[in-house]
């Protein structure tokens, strides 16, 4: 099943005209939750997981009002600990930690206690659960690793036997290590995407051999394919789609460097942040579920949109990100 949207940015709707209303959540300062970037998001059974890879190479929570509650795991070589958080995942029942460096999967309940360690069959990047609770693996061809693989995805048992392989790897498909998460999902598909790449796959999360593509159409800005490996002409003269977006029945949204967009799914709508004057600009989603889209907010980026007319925050909220703490936005959208 093929879909295509053609990128066509609707100058004259703006993006506020989706957003009901803004909340804001100020994550608690505690010395064991101390982290620098938030490289990723999930927010589950009133839960907020955020992993900092490239500083704590770990997945700290809070509760949904921004109380801190514990790290998961730690650094080392005892059981339950790792030597990175590579990436992770989480559903109803475990919080899934891949560590690479000793090609492992390590799990935890939801109050971070420690319950095995499964050895996994190779290297890989990202993890979803699927609705049997077997696990899918995404691998990416990185630039200048010597690490191969045949395809893209992997799928195996609860036990790490593979079951099943899907999208071929080719030299086109080259990444670079920038790219954290390759997968997003909703209550009905995991989304893949890679870099470098205007296509979208909707894997069925209850039959993973089943899935759609969806296409971002950027006409003459497309990126040729002889061009897909060289980053400085990509970067340059092209457009692709950045980040994996998060899709969800009416819309599909995401970041390309930096550009915020919502995609209005029905009437096929590119929507950009207004340049001028406006209620509520969208940052770059970290996560999606339903109509809440969670982003990280600096105060920089604040002020700037507050210039811009958008309505301020509560007072408290204000003095929090004047002494940078961590602040999160929780849009609600129509």
């Amino acid at each position: 099943m093929e879909n295509s949207i053609i990128w066509k940015v609707d100058p004259h709707t703006k993006l506020s005209s989706y957003i009901d209303s803004v909340e804001y959540i100020a994550l608690e300062t505690h010395p064991d939750g101390l982290f620098n970037m938030v490289e990723k998001l999930v927010v589950q059974d009133d839960k907020i997981f955020i992993l900092d890879f490239r500083n704590c190479k770990q997945v700290f929570v809070f509760d949904t009002t921004g109380k801190f509650l514990f790290p998961v795991g730690a650094l080392g070589r005892a059981p339950g600990e790792f030597l990175e958080t590579r990436n992770f995942t989480v559903d109803s029942n475990y919080i899934y930690v891949i560590d690479n460096f000793q090609a492992r999967l390590l799990l935890y309940d939801l109050n971070g206690t420690y319950i095995e360690t499964k050895q996994l069959p190779g290297v890989f990047y990202d993890i979803a659960i699927l609705g049997n609770g077997d696990y899918m693996f995404s691998w990416q061809p990185l630039k200048d690793l010597p690490v191969k693989k045949e395809n893209k995805i992997t799928i195996t048992d609860r036990n790490m036997n593979v079951k099943k392989e899907l999208l071929p790897a080719n030299e086109s498909d080259c990444c670079n290590s920038t790219k954290l998460s390759f997968f997003t999902q909703n209550t009905e598909n995991i989304i893949y995407h890679t870099l470098l790449s205007d296509t979208i796959y909707l894997l069925d999360r209850h039959d993973a051999s089943t899935f759609s593509t969806l296409t971002i159409d950027f006409t003459n800005h497309s990126i040729p394919m002889k061009w897909r490996q060289d980053y400085s002409k990509v970067t340059e003269n092209y457009q692709y789609l950045y980040t994996t977006p998060f899709v969800t029945p009416k819309y599909i949204l995401g970041s390309n460097d930096s550009e915020p967009y919502l995609i209005d799914r029905k009437n096929k709508k590119v929507i950009l942040n207004s340049r001028d004057k406006d209620d509520y600009f969208l940052l770059d989603p970290d996560f999606v579920a339903g109509n809440k889209v969670f982003s990280y907010l600096l105060n920089d980026t604040y002020q700037a949109m507050i210039k811009d007319g958008m309505k301020r925050a509560p007072k408290e909220i204000e003095e929090k990100l004047e002494k940078d703490h961590y602040v999160l936005i929780k849009y609600i959208l129509k």
